[in-house]
C-alpha cells in the first residue's frame, strides 16, 4: 500500500489518489493537519493509523511512502489550548511523521521525495552548485554593513511563510540596494539576464518544461508567484534544448534529487538558473484532462528505483 504523508488542502495528493482509484493501488492518506481525526499508535511492534472514514493502515501494509508537503501550516482550528501548547504539540508531530518517513527510508521504501533536501540542499549550495552548469547570478548574504548602491533582487533565505499564522510571504522583489538596514540578514542577487520565466518539473530523471507565454516586460511583474494561483493559462509546454535537459540531470544528481521544480530565465535557448525547490508545487501546470504529470509522479513514487537512500543526507555540496 501507497502511504501519502501530506495535509488536507493538498490538491496534488486529491490527485494521487484519484489515480490510484483508477489504477485499484491501495493507498492510504495521512493528512497530518487533522491529526486529531486520526488515531495513531506505535509499539516496537510496528504503527497502526485508523482515518476518519475507520480505515486501518499497519506498517506492515506499507510497500511506498511519499513525502507530500505534510504541513501543520493551514490546521483548520487549534483544539490544544495554548499559543505555547500549539507550538509544544506541533513540534512533538513534525517528529512524528519525520520518523515514520524515516522508517520508511530504511526499509527502501520511501519514495521520489527526500523530507531534509530543503535544508541539505540550501539556496546557497544549490547556486554554488548551479555555477558548474549554468549561467549564475551573483549573489550575496550578509548583515552589519550598508549595501553598495544599485538594483539588487532580495530574496528570503528560508522559503517558510511568515505571520502567527504562517500566511505571509515575502516574494522576490527588486530594491535599491543601500536603503537595506544592516541590521537584517539579506540574501541578494544581481538582476538576472533573460526575456522569459521558465520552469521544469524533474520526476526521477525526466524533464518536464514550461515557460511563461509572456515576457517578464510584457507581465510587469518581477516575480511570477505573485500571479493569482500561479494560473496554467499563463504558462506554456517548453522544450528544453538538449544540452538543457542534459544539464539539468546532471544537475540534480549531483545534489542527489530525484525529485524538484527548477527556475529559470531563458532567453533564446541560454538559460540562467534561479533556484530549486526540491518539493516544489507543480499542480497548476498540469493538464486535468490527462494529469500526465501527477500521472509521471505516481509512476515514480511505486518505482523502487526511485528510493530515497540514506547516502543522500550526507552527500557534501561544495
Amino acid at each position: 500500500m501507497l502511504l501519502i504523508l501530506t495535509n488536507s488542502i493538498d490538491g496534488t495528493s486529491d490527485v494521487l489518489v484519484q489515480l490510484c482509484a483508477e489504477r485499484r493501488q491501495p493507498v492510504f492518506r495521512f493528512n497530518i493537519d487533522l491529526w486529531l481525526d486520526y488515531a495513531f499508535a506505535w509499539t516496537p511492534a510496528g504503527f497502526a493509523i485508523r482515518d476518519p472514514s475507520q480505515r486501518t493502515l499497519d506498517s506492515t501494509d506499507v510497500s511506498a511512502c511519499l513525502w507530500r508537503r505534510p504541513s501543520l501550516q493551514d490546521t483548520p482550528a487549534w483544539r490544544g489550548g495554548t499559543a505555547e501548547d500549539r507550538s509544544a504539540t506541533e513540534a512533538e508531530l513534525h517528529a512524528v511523521v519525520r520518523e515514520i518517513a524515516e522508517w520508511a527510508r530504511a526499509r527502501g521504501r520511501l519514495r521520489l521525495v527526500e523530507p531534509s533536501a530543503p535544508r541539505r540542499v540550501g539556496r546557497l549550495a544549490q547556486m554554488r552548485v548551479a555555477r558548474e552548469f549554468f549561467a549564475v547570478p551573483d549573489w550575496s548574504l550578509g548583515w552589519g554593513f550598508r549595501w553598495p548602491a544599485g538594483k539588487r533582487m532580495v530574496k528570503r533565505f528560508v522559503p517558510e511563510a511568515l505571520g502567527l499564522n504562517r500566511d505571509r510571504h515575502i516574494f522576490v522583489q527588486s530594491v535599491d540596494a543601500e536603503r537595506l538596514s544592516p541590521d537584517f540578514p539579506w540574501l541578494t542577487q544581481d538582476i538576472g539576464q533573460g526575456a522569459r520565466d521558465a520552469t521544469v518539473l524533474y520526476v526521477n530523471g525526466k524533464c518536464f518544461g514550461f515557460e511563461m507565454r509572456l515576457t517578464r516586460a510584457e507581465l510587469g511583474v518581477q516575480d511570477w508567484r505573485t500571479l493569482t494561483n500561479s494560473d496554467r493559462d499563463h504558462w506554456r509546454p517548453w522544450v528544453l534544448p538538449a544540452p538543457a535537459q542534459g544539464r539539468i540531470t546532471a544537475y540534480m544528481k549531483r545534489l542527489g534529487l530525484r525529485f524538484g521544480r527548477l527556475d529559470f530565465l531563458t532567453t533564446e535557448g541560454e538559460t540562467t538558473f534561479l533556484e530549486v525547490n526540491p518539493n516544489g508545487q507543480f499542480g497548476w501546470l498540469d493538464d486535468p484532462s490527462e494529469w500526465p504529470l501527477h500521472r509521471a509522479v505516481l509512476e515514480a513514487v511505486l518505482d523502487p528505483t526511485s528510493s530515497i537512500q540514506g547516502n543522500e543526507a550526507v552527500r557534501e555540496l561544495t
